[in-house]
């Protein structure tokens, strides 16, 4: 299974930009789609940095072109044939993006134009390494491999700067071989950041009360 998911992501990195999104989203499993998504926001916001010391607009037009591709999924949402699968699917890839699109803004607002700016290293980037011929996952200094398992169609989490902080933190303490404990009231979203997380990594989440 780990490795029929592999190849498919494989493929879809080079989808991504040869298919128009609707076909891109609905015509891969869930979890393919949500990353060729976020393989796409890494590379041209990354490229837009790159450029940005020589181009002063770059950053403006990843920033509209980002906008572009959340409207334009937000248009498919408003078709009546979709099937609950499918709105599943297109309401997770939307609630990521909005949260790339909302991290792109914060960028241009602040006039980050180094792709080694704090700024951008602290979000989740996605890459695809031939070199590795597999994908990574970089948080701040900390890179992880992608582990292939089939998640299913799942809902994801709206993503806070709170959100952000967790995942800065537990990704530092797993990079030093360390654990992490999220603490808070009850029912304010300890045990649902942590699956998203897991989620994120490509991780299945078994959760124990002990």
């Amino acid at each position: 299974m780990q490795d029929t998911v592999k190849q498919v992501i494989k493929r879809a990195v080079r989808n991504v930009y040869e298919m128009g999104l609707e076909d891109f989203i609905f015509g891969h499993a869930a979890q393919i789609s949500l990353l060729g998504i976020q393989f796409q926001w890494t590379a041209d916001t990354q490229a837009a940095l790159m450029a940005a010391k020589t181009d002063k607009t770059v950053m403006t037009r990843n920033m509209k072109k980002t906008d572009a591709i959340l409207r334009e999924m937000v248009m498919i949402t408003l078709r009546t044939d979709l099937t609950r699968t499918q709105r599943t699917n297109l309401e997770t890839c939307i609630t990521v993006h909005m949260h790339q699109k909302e991290s792109t803004e914060d960028l241009v607002r602040k006039k980050v134009r180094d792709p080694t700016d704090f700024e951008w290293l602290k979000q989740v980037r996605f890459y695809w390494r031939d070199d590795k011929d597999t994908t990574i996952i970089s948080i701040c200094d900390v890179d992880f491999e992608y582990s292939f398992e089939y998640l299913g169609v799942k809902e994801r989490l709206v993503i806070t700067p709170l959100t952000d902080v967790c995942y800065i933190t537990l990704s530092q303490a797993l990079g030093m071989f360390l654990g992490g404990a999220p603490a808070g009231p009850a029912g304010t979203g300890k045990t649902e950041t942590t699956k998203d997380l897991g989620s994120t990594l490509g991780k299945y989440v078994v959760v124990f009360n002990c």
